[in-house]
């Protein structure tokens, strides 16, 4: 059973979270989808298959790291767990970089401006997430200072501590569409 009083205790205010960002440029990434993402499923696909075939001849040493393998390429494919970028810098192999923000810059502030819509209705779907989308905010070291990863089909953002964000759905129509305007190849969900 979903404990929904649970999860509304530990949700956090987006407005808040933006509000409290100390960056000096930002960019927004695109990943787990695209040409870059089937390259990627069929190479380690055929890659699984191979370490599969190997496993049948290996010893017992080699059967735990050819395990091992064949896990760290199947968690790749995995959509669902997978982010396109990591707090720790990590990028997905099929993560792209769309766009880079100054942070005066005017498409920043109305994307802003969308994100701190006022809030009316929440709704939760039963659908796992897969966070498809990301703005990444970077301080002047460029060290990454904070993540909203975005999924527009359970209209759903979590931050870079995976703390989902409190967020109204009405505002990912016109998020998508802001994003989409600078290259980001989202599909209506």
């Amino acid at each position: 059973m979903v404990d929904y009083q649970n999860i509304f205790t530990k949700m956090k205010n987006l407005s808040d979270y933006i509000n409290s960002l100390n960056f000096e440029y930002a960019i927004s990434y695109s990943g787990l989808r695209g040409d870059k993402f089937s390259h990627l499923e069929t190479s380690n696909k055929e890659k699984i298959q191979r370490l599969k075939k190997e496993i049948e001849s290996a010893g017992i040493l080699q059967k735990t790291k050819l395990d091992k393998s064949i896990k760290a390429l199947e968690s790749e494919l995995n959509i669902c767990n997978s982010r396109i970028i990591k707090k720790n810098k990590e990028i997905h192999k099929s993560t792209i970089q769309v766009h880079k923000f100054e942070k005066n810059d005017k498409v920043l502030k109305e994307i802003f401006g969308i994100l701190n819509s006022k809030f009316e209705e929440l709704r939760l779907l039963m659908c796992p997430p897969i966070f498809r989308d990301a703005i990444v905010f970077y301080s002047k070291e460029n060290e990454i200072q904070g993540i909203l990863q975005m999924c527009f089909s359970c209209s759903s953002i979590k931050n870079e501590n995976e703390e989902i964000l409190e967020v109204d759905y009405k505002i990912f129509p016109r998020l998508m569409k802001q994003l989409i305007q600078l290259g980001h190849e989202i599909e209506d969900e």
